[in-house]
């Protein structure tokens, strides 16, 4: 037999999933339902507790901040203050200290001008240097300068300059012209001279000297910018008390509270609630498409995502629970542990990892707790997916409460925290590892029933001799109860081989006949030294007997509340083969021209799976083996493959998911068992004939 992994189906491809209109509207709203739950479950324990407080109000309790914010207040003070201590910039004007010059130049210039008109006389001279001078004085102080000599006023002159060189030299500020003036004036009350020529060289300094320094805007903001830029913000830290129990609110720390979104009658915190929204939005994505891509049959079957999304939103409202107490008390390692016994390891593990950073979140982005879920649920998928009792079960919560002490402890030891709280805080890890276990053998039941869903346990209970079903086919059709268990070693031993559920191929095999117990001497196996009833009936009348063992297993299935899984197996066994012994003896009869085939198939469906394939080919086989007259192995061997040949151009098979190398390889495992069952036996001597001849000698 050719090895190949291709499919058997007609057209070499694997059946394609397809959706109608309804299926996906149903599957939209179940996403719709999970999402929304999974994220007010979530913003139920990370939003914060909200006030009704107004300035002036005695704060009730202690109000910390829900996350850092920025003191808007105090930092504003800090950035003023910054602001005032920064010096004006100023830029130095050089034409000023020349115009200046130039100013009283002109001026002495001018006096000795109109001194020199004789025919003005004195009150004449005052008017038109009083008009003419552009230096502001009174007339004391001009009269002053008319009437001096001109030694005396040489020298003034030759003082103004050298106090005014001096001084704009040292550059003038606004502010400074006090100052300037003083020193002005502090210089000519040194001269050894008159009063009236004094205050004359003080006069003219005062009017001319002004500022030369003048402030520059731009370069002082750029000075104020980078002194505020500077200022650190003053933050309030996550848990710093805003407000302590008794305080008056003040103004300030209503922003304060407004800004953490603790007041009632503040805004809601839409960037945190837009934040966890799009988040949980995202994980909930990338599950949908790992499972989309990776486990199709899973994302089609509406009943499966109500599963995972029933078993996510309860274990996290149980860790809010949790929560109150310790984080390292949220059972999350059930979500892998229950998902893997109900529908698939690596699904429950995938599962697992987001729903453990939506815990970790819960617990105030605890690293340690995020660690502990993750690394808990994986030890509780790998377990539970060889978990075949429920004991298994029990272990694999005490492995999970291990890792979880470890994974505090380990975390503990690398953020430096002493070690006996460290050790305490450890047992809690214990007790989630417990309660995990608990939680999930507690709801197993439940969840098999409302979805439908059988797991290994179920299946071992199913496979009990002392299920009702089972001691009835044993006690009315002992012959197929002894077939059906071959058929069951069988099916299990191949499903093994080739990857598939052997504990539902066992668990198939073992009902795959009971519709038999209604009719059991119609059936080969059962008729021990008797007749055969199928000798006085008619093949079409034999074939409607026959047949109908697959409906009748299919009702009593159902009354005794067999799993669907198991009933698909109990119809497909047979596919729409032909019966074909008595199709054979109807074309062979008279009106053999008016014998269809159709008229002697069963009525199918045929397989669907590789369990309900494998237990077809078992039941097949174990009779076909059965009925030969040498079982030497090469001939068991060629009537195995002769079986799979015929089933497999029979087309029975290509519905299933087998390829032709899982054909190989379950050939090969019949073998095994066949060749154990009928193999070469020693013939033991007759030791009666012994004996007597014994005693004859």
């Amino acid at each position: 037999m050719a090895k190949t992994g291709s499919p058997l189906g007609r057209m070499g491809k694997r059946p394609a999933f397809k959706l109608k209109l309804g299926d996906r509207v149903q599957r939209a709203l179940i996403a719709i339902a999970i999402y929304a739950s999974v994220l007010v479950l979530v913003l139920s324990a990370v939003m914060p507790e909200r006030y009704s407080l107004e300035a002036g109000d005695v704060a009730p309790v202690d109000i910390p901040a829900t996350k850092d914010i920025v003191d808007t207040v105090a930092t504003e003070k800090l950035k003023d203050q910054a602001r005032s201590s920064v010096n004006t910039t100023y830029t130095r004007d050089h034409t000023i200290p020349v115009d200046i010059r130039n100013s009283i130049e002109r001026f002495f210039d001018k006096v000795v001008d109109i001194r020199e008109e004789e025919e003005l006389s004195l009150q004449e001279k005052l008017d038109k240097l009083k008009k003419e001078s552009r230096i502001l004085l009174e007339d004391a102080d001009l009269g002053t300068a008319l009437s001096v000599d001109n030694v005396q006023l040489d020298a003034l002159r030759q003082d103004v300059l050298d106090v005014t060189d001096q001084i704009m030299s040292g550059g003038v500020t606004p502010d400074a012209l006090e100052r300037t003036r003083r020193e002005a004036e502090d210089f000519f009350s040194k001269q050894q001279v008159d009063q009236q020529v004094r205050q004359l060289g003080y006069s003219i300094a005062d009017r001319v000297i002004k500022p030369n320094m003048l402030p520059s805007i731009e370069e002082t903001n750029k000075d104020i910018e980078a002194a505020v830029s500077k200022v650190e913000p003053v933050i309030i830290r996550k848990g710093q008390n805003i407000v302590n129990r008794g305080d008056a609110v003040t103004r300030s720390q209503i922003e304060l509270l407004n800004a953490s979104g603790i007041l009632k009658q503040g805004i809601i915190d839409y960037r945190l609630l837009a934040g966890y929204s799009m988040l949980i939005l995202m994980l909930g994505i990338l599950i949908a498409l790992y499972i989309k891509n990776f486990h199709p049959r899973i994302y089609y079957n509406r009943s499966h995502l109500m599963l995972i999304g029933t078993v996510v939103v309860l274990i996290l409202f149980i860790s809010l629970g949790a929560n109150i107490i310790s984080g390292y008390l949220a059972p999350v390692a059930a979500v892998s542990m229950l998902i893997t016994m109900l529908l698939d390891a690596k699904v429950g593990f995938m599962v697992n990892v987001p729903v453990a950073m939506l815990v970790a979140l819960i617990a105030d982005g605890s690293l340690t707790v995020l660690f502990l879920c993750i690394i808990g649920g994986l030890v509780g998928s790998l377990i539970t997916m060889v978990s075949y009792q429920r004991r298994d079960l029990i272990a694999s919560g005490l492995l999970v409460g291990g890792s979880n002490a470890l994974v505090i402890i380990c975390m503990g030891l690398i953020t430096g925290s002493e070690v006996l709280p460290v050790i305490r805080e450890s047992l809690w890890g214990i007790l989630n590892g417990g309660f995990a276990a608990i939680f999930t053998i507690g709801t197993l039941p439940a969840w098999e029933n409302l979805f439908g869903i059988i797991t290994p346990l179920k299946l071992l209970e199913l496979s009990n001799p002392n299920q009702p079903l089972l001691k009835t086919l044993l006690m009315e059709a002992p012959g197929t109860y002894h077939h059906s268990v071959i058929v069951g070693n069988l099916a299990e031993h191949a499903a093994q081989k080739i990857g598939a559920n052997s504990l539902l191929a066992r668990a198939g095999a073992y009902y795959h006949d009971i519709g038999k117990i209604k009719r059991p001497y119609f059936f080969t196996e059962n008729q021990i030294a008797m007749d055969n009833p199928h000798e006085k009936i008619t093949p079409s009348l034999s074939t409607l007997i026959i047949t109908s063992h697959v409906k009748d297993g299919v009702e009593m299935a159902k009354q005794h509340k067999i799993p669907e899984v198991i009933i698909d197996i109990i119809k497909q066994h047979h596919g729409d083969s032909v019966v074909s012994y008595f199709y054979h003896k109807a074309k062979q009869g008279e009106n053999s021209d008016k014998v269809t085939m159709d008229s002697f198939r069963y009525e199918g469906p045929r397989p669907q799976t590789k369990e309900a394939a494998i237990v077809m080919l078992a039941d097949s086989v174990e009779a076909a083996v059965r009925s030969m007259q040498d079982h030497s192995p090469g001939k068991i061997e060629g009537m195995i493959r002769k079986i799979l040949k015929e089933k497999l151009e029979s087309e029975q098979l290509d519905e299933s998911d087998l390829t032709l190398r899982d054909l190989d390889i379950i050939a090969d495992a019949f073998l095994d068992i066949l060749g154990g069952i009928f193999h070469q036996r020693v013939e033991y001597p007759d030791l009666e004939q012994e004996m007597k001849g014994g005693k004859k000698k």
